[in-house]
């Protein structure tokens, strides 16, 4: 802008000086010719250099229709907040443009291999200022106000029927069987557990009998020992249990079906979720004081971490591990990477119909930031180098005018 506004000025002064050196030889053709060339150039000259200065100032210190911009600087910062609210980033014009990216593509991007590293560090920082810095009461403090405002309004139940949907399409449900099926043969193998049957078959007798004479004659005559009716249920038990180990075993199968049933009911009966969900908070949750369990596990853990500096590094390194591990499993699982991308642009579009209005409103407090001077001073900056050139323009143009008109003229 400078360079053109210097340009501007020395071409006013020369076309200026030019007009009052030919003025005297105006009687003459040629006289007369620069006289009216160099005249209409400086009228031209200074009428742009008024109206380019009228747009930012006084010039000559008058008043009337200048300094346009700062005094319609309300209507200048209202029309540039609804072309940019209404026309430029309209919602349907960002929710197209959204459309057009795949936005698991642009995370996957930028959880690439040189920001392995990145991220690793930054794990470790957070980690480290976290439990380096935070005092144990105010970490106590927190994560106890956290568990008692949020105790009430956690909800497992809605997500369980998933959970247990996936468990039995991965078949994971046929492992936990088995281990616990596995776990109970091998109780019921040890020969406490006959001992304790025999136990019980001693008690359930005694209470059969209850002092009738007959029922204790015919437990002489049948001759049923404790110790044989105690070894026949360990070996009917152990039989029954091996023979579920079959995955097709029809108690096996019966089961998972009447789970599927319960499953689907849960998931479609509010009031039972809620039922389940108030015995839970009752009985477990209340009873036995999970809170302050909570707590305490967690104050333990933080106090370990703290005393030993290497439980720090492993769990930076485990989580750093974990967190690339996911990244390369959901790179390679496309049904995954759309499912994120329609999740990520359903909550991004819901986000702009409730915020887009703030669109406007950043805008114009942004502008009101501008004073006047500092306004003008922008618009100068971006702008006042084509400014400049109407100024200069105008001079050229103005004086080629002036010298066709005086030629045309000269002989009328």
């Amino acid at each position: 802008m400078i360079a053109n506004k210097y340009k501007a000025t020395c071409i006013l002064g020369i076309v200026s000086c030019g007009f009052l050196a030919s003025y005297p030889f105006a009687h003459t053709f040629w006289g007369g010719l620069l006289t009216r060339g160099f005249g209409a150039a400086m009228i031209g000259g200074l009428a742009d250099w008024f109206a380019v200065t009228a747009l930012f100032r006084r010039p000559l210190g008058i008043p009337f229709r200048t300094a346009i911009v700062p005094r319609n600087r309300e209507k200048i910062f209202q029309t540039l907040v609804y072309m940019v609210e209404s026309e430029i980033l309209m919602k349907e014009n960002i929710k197209k443009r959204l459309e057009e990216y795949d936005l698991s593509a642009i995370l996957l991007y930028v959880m690439n291999e040189n920001t392995k590293q990145d991220v690793r560090k930054m794990i470790y920082r957070f980690l480290q200022d976290f439990f380096l810095q935070v005092r144990p009461d105010e970490l106590e403090s927190m994560i106890d106000g956290f568990v008692q405002d949020n105790i009430e309004n956690i909800k497992i139940l809605p997500y369980v029927p998933s959970i247990v949907e996936w468990f039995m399409e991965n078949e994971y449900d046929d492992k936990i069987l088995d281990l616990i099926i596995a776990q109970c043969i091998s109780a019921a193998e040890h020969e406490k557990f006959s001992h304790l049957l025999a136990d019980v078959f001693v008690a359930v007798r005694k209470k059969y009998e209850h002092g009738m004479s007959r029922r204790k004659l015919f437990n002489q005559l049948m001759d049923l020992s404790p110790k044989q009716l105690a070894l026949a249920a360990q070996q009917g038990l152990l039989s029954i249990l091996s023979e579920m180990r079959d995955c097709h075993h029809p108690v096996r199968l019966e089961g998972k079906a009447r789970v599927k049933e319960f499953m689907i009911n849960l998931q479609n009966n509010a009031d039972l979720q809620q039922t389940i969900e108030s015995w839970v908070r009752q009985n477990i949750v209340y009873k036995f004081k999970l809170q302050e369990k909570i707590v305490k596990g967690i104050l333990a853990e933080y106090g370990k971490i703290v005393s030993d500096n290497r439980i720090l590094v492993r769990g930076m390194e485990s989580l750093a591990t974990q967190f690339e591990m996911i990244v390369a499993d959901f790179a390679e699982n496309e049904e995954d990477r759309i499912k994120l991308d329609h999740y990520l642009k359903t909550i991004l579009s819901q986000w702009i119909d409730t915020h887009h209005d703030e669109i406007g409103r950043i805008v114009k407090d942004s502008l009101n930031k501008f004073t006047n001077d500092r306004l003008v001073d922008f618009i100068e900056d971006k702008m006042g180098n084509d400014l400049q050139m109407i100024r200069i323009n105008g001079s050229i143009v103005g004086g080629f005018a002036g010298i066709i008109i005086y030629v045309l003229t000269f002989w009328i």
